[in-house]
């Protein structure tokens, strides 16, 4: 991926020899030279570089007068004669401060730290848009689950669950006159339902609420849910005020 970069600095003799200590960064592509500020804000702003050599000292703007009017945040790389502005330069998070006269090496050095820095960045993006895409897609919730009964693994229609019962480390599934043992506990067991059908009414109990029948106050401050099988299903008082807030 090129690295696009951009030289400003108001001597041409310094704007050469970048020039020419990048010719070891074949990926490195020189978009523009600016030789003083008000250039480098124009610059910044149309071309986006990913990397900018700037200078501090400049005419019309100095170099912390530019970062201050740029619409985006390069990489920067201070290049110039004044040791007395280090401190600022790392202050605005620049890459690094080269003094000059400065040798290939310490170039070299420099330039690394910003692709360094920019894969670190690009791979954070890469790593946020997949958890986006995730938010934006999830994925559907089965239809059915496969849970161990005994010897057999038998299927349980979402359809049929009336509600589900924490048993320490396992999960009682109550779906008519057929109550299999999930070996997944409640909450890992929660991770696969669909969040519009099933609700969790108790630390202990999730309900299927496409297979409510009624609801009703439990004198304590929570609720009794009773399903269409008849099973009745305590709501704490935590779970409680959700279901109030539905009531028309």
């Amino acid at each position: 991926m090129p690295l696009k970069t951009l030289i400003i600095d108001d001597e041409p003799l310094a704007r050469q020899v970048i020039r020419e200590f990048l010719h070891a960064f074949p990926h490195a592509e020189i978009i523009a030279e600016c030789e003083n500020g008000r250039q480098a804000v124009a610059a910044i702003n149309q071309h986006k570089p990913d990397l900018v050599f700037l200078d501090v000292q400049m005419p019309v703007l100095t170099g912390f007068e530019v970062l201050e009017r740029i619409d985006c945040l390069p990489a920067i790389i201070f290049s110039t004669a004044y040791d007395e502005f280090a401190i600022r330069a790392f202050e605005v998070n620049a890459v690094d401060y080269l003094l000059k006269p400065y040798d290939r090496q310490r170039f070299a050095t420099a330039v690394q730290r910003a692709i360094a820095r920019r894969t670190v960045a690009s791979a954070e993006l890469e790593r946020m848009l997949r958890l986006l895409q995730h938010a934006q897609k999830p994925e559907a919730a089965p239809e059915r689950l496969l849970v161990r009964s005994g010897e057999r693994i038998v299927p349980v229609e979402m359809k049929d669950i009336e509600w589900l019962e924490a048993a320490d480390d396992y999960t009682i599934i109550h779906a008519g006159s057929a109550k299999p043992l999930s070996n997944l506990g409640l909450g890992e067991l929660e991770k696969r339902l669909q969040p519009s059908h099933f609700k969790r009414v108790h630390r202990s109990a999730i309900i299927n609420v496409t297979r409510l029948k009624h609801l009703e106050k439990d004198g304590e401050g929570g609720m009794l849910a009773t399903m269409m099988s008849g099973e009745k299903v305590k709501i704490s008082r935590r779970y409680a005020a959700s279901f109030r807030e539905g009531i028309v």
